[in-house]
């Protein structure tokens, strides 16, 4: 009686982690739904409309901050996403796992940052939306290809948000999985500000990098995720080569 009891608690237990990653699974799947649709029709309209009225009321309001460190910090997390030091600096991240033998996750690295950026070099000629005038906002650097998407926040939401997905999944739960992820994540929470104070990119365009980042950064989970199951199955059903 013991045992069936115990057994009856343990499946019960399986049932609900079984409900709950299919929850979580369906929630995944609403959210990526919502950023496809949500980009879709930013892109259209940015493609007519070259700023919003917030768009300007918030890049004005976020300049008018004058504090030294302030742009300091904002100017050196921009500079992350500008090659040839982003190549350098994520290509010695790939390298760095492929050495440590985390060799598919450093593919998947890879994957993320090659097609986010192509992803970009794709759609801003598309869409052809002009970048912030110097007459409407400071502009501290000229740049001539189109504003939408932000290419800063496409890059670095896909690249580090696959990183921090690789410190949750790899680190085990303790101080040292919440500090790597909160480092890995602060260069997401801080590129758009960045780009907006250095008046290369509306509000509009950072929301628009943002939404397709997360969009490539959910494909290369689900394909990293997909080849990593691959290989597990097959590694099970290698044969041990002995015989009884």
């Amino acid at each position: 009686m013991a045992d069936t009891g115990l057994a009856r608690t343990s499946q019960a237990a399986d049932d609900d982690t079984h409900r709950a990653r299919h929850r979580r699974a369906w929630y995944f799947q609403v959210l990526v739904v919502a950023a496809a649709v949500a980009f879709g029709v930013l892109a259209v309209v940015a493609y007519s409309v070259p700023y919003f009225a917030f768009d300007l009321a918030l890049t004005r309001a976020i300049q008018s901050i004058q504090a030294p460190w302030f742009g300091l910090l904002l100017d050196k997390v921009s500079w992350i996403g500008f090659p040839p030091q982003s190549n350098a600096i994520f290509g010695l991240v790939i390298l760095a796992l492929f050495l440590v033998g985390l060799r598919l996750e450093a593919l998947a690295t890879a994957f993320a940052a090659v097609g986010s950026a192509a992803l970009w070099f794709a759609l801003a000629p598309v869409v052809q939306r002009p970048r912030p005038s110097p007459d409407l906002v400071q502009v501290s650097q000229g740049i001539a290809y189109g504003s939408f998407p932000s290419g800063h926040a496409l890059n670095l939401t896909a690249i580090f948000g696959f990183l921090v997905y690789l410190a949750y999944v790899h680190i085990r739960p303790g101080w040292l999985r919440r500090l790597a992820m909160t480092l890995l994540a602060l260069p997401i929470l801080t590129i758009g500000l960045a780009r907006v104070y250095a008046g290369a990119h509306w509000p509009s365009d950072v929301l628009g990098g943002y939404l397709l980042g997360l969009l490539w950064l959910a494909l290369t989970i689900h394909l990293y995720r997909w080849v990593r199951q691959r290989f597990a199955r097959r590694h099970s059903a290698v044969p041990t080569g002995r015989s009884t």
